[in-house]
């Protein structure tokens, strides 16, 4: 019997357009400006395609315009989070 046994983890993502993507991101700020009110206003830009990296990311945001102080930290998480669940297509 081995020492150590490895598993090769196949991570599934989602796969939806830019639009879709979007769209996603936007519900998941405006829900947490529903819960903590200094977040409402926050917004991202569209996803855009990326070579993918060693995480298998294939996009990412062209940024955050007019983000009001404060919502920075929770976005990027909120995007992070996002890029592990989805592969962007078309």
């Amino acid at each position: 019997m081995p020492d150590s046994l490895s598993f090769n983890l196949l991570t599934l993502k989602k796969r939806a357009t830019a639009d879709e993507i979007h769209a996603d991101l936007q519900e998941r700020i405006d829900r947490l400006a529903y819960r903590e009110e200094k977040y409402r206003g926050c917004r991202v830009s569209a996803p855009r395609p990326i070579t993918p990296n060693k995480n298998g990311h294939n996009w990412t945001v062209a940024g955050f315009p007019d983000l009001p102080s404060g919502c920075f930290t929770e976005v990027v998480k909120i995007v992070d989070q996002a890029r592990f669940e989805y592969e962007l297509v078309g």
